[in-house]
């Protein structure tokens, strides 16, 4: 048993050479007076090292210009300038796992290492453009990298590892893990983490392993289906925890990440792991979870943003090496992943499948979709894997959701038949008694409403399972050798389900409480149908909610999403080098020139002592960019002739080239970079339809519109392999 207990929270030190000196996150337990850990982790711009506190302080009385309360270290990220130490400043407790506590980051500071990064460097008189060029874009990606440090999405626990589910640790850490692939996938920071992970083992106690999703814990005081003399309850209670794990290596915005890449990974991948244990865990030991995926179709697809509402859909032919390729390294993934093992009981009968349930139209829209999805099925032709097709808005029109039973009743067998975990004991030394051996892979076109009402119907058709499994009082669910269960002519927990009736709201809260979360992820609204997910009925405030998100994905998927996908691309250690050198050589120098050459100076001049600061922020980029296409037509603009989309109006990179074109500009200077209000979202859906108006009677194309990302390359050359 170790001898150091968590800090709540410890301090990091700023020196004056621009080092981070970072205090364990540890304390010894029972510590003698003046007995303490005297390591320090050391951040300085060469890397990350572990060192003895006296060695580590500056000698100098002077050395430390600064210190701050932090709770973790997440990691390091490196920019365009500059290199910067990401922390957690605060946290909540959002769920537990037995004795562990799962935390939730609520902020999160981005510090910069080394000397030099301050807002003395734009005050300097002989700075070379380059690097004004790469300090100025610093700032503009530092605040869509804290947007994510600071979403409330991140979730990280100091004494067990959330980044895999129960029973991955279980194979894991007893080396029971035959065939199945556990992987960093889902640690959410393991880029930021990487100088850490790179200074080995001394490093460790820094070290946090961290998911992107939701983590969520209800309590259950369940009057238990017994028959007892003169009519005695036994109440127990029980909590469950839901996790839900972003994976990271395709994450992205909604219309910029779409099916798989050519590595098989699908866009918005996301693990559910529904948790149930007792909070008595000390006397009654039984523990159960339930895992669910949901991801993109799983082929190679996607949708260029063009300022129609649903672009048009580019889809790849699977019959092209490079396509099929990559859906079958996806279908294979899903077998190692979670059907690699067999059962502990019935014989070690290999008896999970992977049900992969489609929820997309079969015509219209969405119907080429569904025809490729079927064709993967077909092609790949495992009997491992198995396909279910509901289209929801057909069979569900008219909000009758009550029609969901018909999916349940197709998918039931194949959920049962793969079985939940099952095991005795606290996470970390658990006697197993039962493996899931299969899951449901769940999607839709964005695999976001329809999909999360889809998971929290499987889970809660399950809980009741899960629940009797662990319940020593209660009858085993027995099943036969194949997994089927022996009494198919009833529900073998009926008592049970109905003994869960009065946890239906809070149980469905906590899943819509996640689908929003994986919503905002992706989307950047919650998710839509989230009152048919919370109270089963679709309701007319639930609609026009509906209405005002779908205006808002509308509006940010067109002019926000794209600086959104290189947050995300710079976090993962996605973005492709050649387009960041790109970024400073374009927009870089440009805002250089900006800052270096204003129209009106703060503070200096008639003009820059009268008018507000606030005031001069909003005029200067409109007199820029009047200036920079002044110039531009002196000079002659570029055909950008390698661009695939044109405009006599607009160039390949978005800058005017007609007076039309510097009115389109202007007003895109002015729109909301979020909406977080009644007033941003008029001013945006204001600007945005005058945008489309503009677009339309000019004839300039939407993609030269939208603003796209700039750090990454999707599908390269995705149109050289469409059907």
């Amino acid at each position: 048993m170790s001898n150091k207990v968590d800090r709540d929270s410890f301090r990091i030190f700023r020196t004056r050479d621009g080092r981070y000196l970072a205090e364990s996150p540890h304390i010894l337990k029972n510590a003698k007076a003046g007995e303490e850990i005297t390591d320090m982790l050391v951040v300085m711009q060469d890397g990350v090292s572990v060192q003895d506190k006296k060695r580590a302080l500056p000698v100098a009385s002077d050395g430390i210009t600064s210190s701050l309360e932090v709770c973790g270290v997440i990691g390091v990220i490196e920019l365009v300038y500059a290199q910067y130490l990401v922390v957690a400043t605060a946290r909540t407790l959002a769920a537990t796992l037995q004795s562990h506590k799962i935390w939730r980051i609520t902020a999160a500071s981005l510090l910069p290492i080394g000397t030099g990064n301050d807002n003395q460097l734009i005050r300097q008189k002989k700075v070379d453009e380059t690097t004004l060029a790469k300090y100025t874009l610093d700032q503009e990606l530092l605040q869509s990298i804290s947007q994510i440090a600071n979403s409330g999405h991140l979730y990280y626990s100091t004494t067990y590892d959330i980044t895999h589910s129960v029973q991955h640790n279980y194979l894991k850490s007893s080396g029971k893990a035959q065939k199945t692939v556990i992987d960093d996938r889902y640690f959410f920071t393991k880029h930021l983490a990487g100088p850490l992970l790179k200074a080995g083992q001394a490093a460790a106690p820094w070290v946090m392993n961290v998911i992107c999703g939701f983590a969520g814990t209800i309590d259950m005081n369940v009057k238990l289906p017994l028959e007892l003399e003169h009519n005695e309850e036994v109440v127990r209670p029980y909590k469950l925890t839901l996790i839900s794990r972003l994976n990271r290596r395709r994450v992205g915005t909604r219309y910029v990440r779409r099916g798989l890449d050519f590595d098989g990974n699908t866009a918005n991948n996301v693990e559910m792991e529904q948790i149930v244990y007792h909070e008595d865990f000390h006397t009654f030991k039984g523990l159960s979870t339930y895992i669910q995926v949901r991801g993109s179709v799983p082929s190679i697809w996607g949708q260029e943003l063009d300022l129609r509402y649903r672009p048009e859909l580019l889809i790849a032919d699977i019959n092209k090496p490079k396509v099929w390729t990559s859906i079958k390294k996806h279908y294979d993934d899903l077998r190692h992943q979670y059907i690699g093992e067999k059962a502990v009981k019935e014989g070690g009968a290999d008896i999970g499948k992977v049900v992969c349930v489609n929820l997309l139209d079969v015509t219209g829209f969405e119907g080429r979709l569904t025809k490729v999805y079927e064709e993967t099925i077909r092609r790949f032709a495992d009997e491992k894997v198995s396909y279910e097709e509901f289209p929801i808005n057909k069979w569900c029109k008219n909000r009758n959701f009550r029609n969901m039973e018909i999916l349940m009743d197709r998918v039931r067998d194949r959920l049962v038949n793969s079985g939940w975990f099952i095991a005795e004991g606290e996470v970390g030394d658990l006697h197993v008694t039962k493996l899931q051996t299969g899951l449901a892979r769940v999607s839709c076109l964005d695999s976001l409403d329809r999909t999360n009402l889809t998971c929290s119907i499987f889970a809660r058709y399950m809980l009741p399972y899960q629940v009797q499994s662990i319940t020593a009082e209660l009858p085993a669910v027995e099943s036969g050798i194949n997994g089927v269960i022996a009494s198919d002519m009833r529900d073998p927990v009926a008592l049970m389900r109905k003994s869960l009736e009065p946890f239906t709201s809070p149980f469905t809260n906590l899943w819509a409480d996640s689908g929003d979360a994986v919503s905002l992820l992706y989307a950047g609204t919650g998710a839509l149908k989230a009152d048919v997910t919370r109270t089963g009925k679709k309701t007319l405030t639930g609609s026009l909610t509906d209405g005002i998100n779908s205006l808002t994905r509308y509006y940010l998927n067109n002019f926000v999403d794209g600086r959104r996908q290189d947050a995300y691309d710079l976090w993962t250690g996605k973005a492709v080098p050649e387009q960041i050198n790109k970024l400073v050589e374009t927009e870089g120098v440009k805002r250089a020139q900006r800052v270096s050459k204003p129209y009106i100076a703060k503070g200096q001049g008639v003009l820059g002592r009268i008018i507000p600061g606030f005031v001069i922020d909003q005029v200067e980029p409109l007199l820029q960019t009047a200036t920079e296409y002044a110039r531009a037509t002196v000079k002659g603009s570029d055909t950008d002739a390698h661009a695939r989309w044109r405009s006599a109006h607009i160039d390949g990179q978005g800058n005017p080239r007609s007076f039309f074109g510097l009115i389109l500009s202007t007003v895109k200077l002015y729109a909301p970079g979020q909406i977080s209000g009644v007033l941003e979202f008029l001013v945006a859906l204001v600007v945005f339809f005058y945008l489309i108006v503009l677009a339309r009677v000019f004839h300039i194309q939407g993609q030269l519109v939208v603003n796209r990302p700039k750090l990454s390359v999707e599908y390269r050359n995705i149109y050289d392999l469409l059907d």
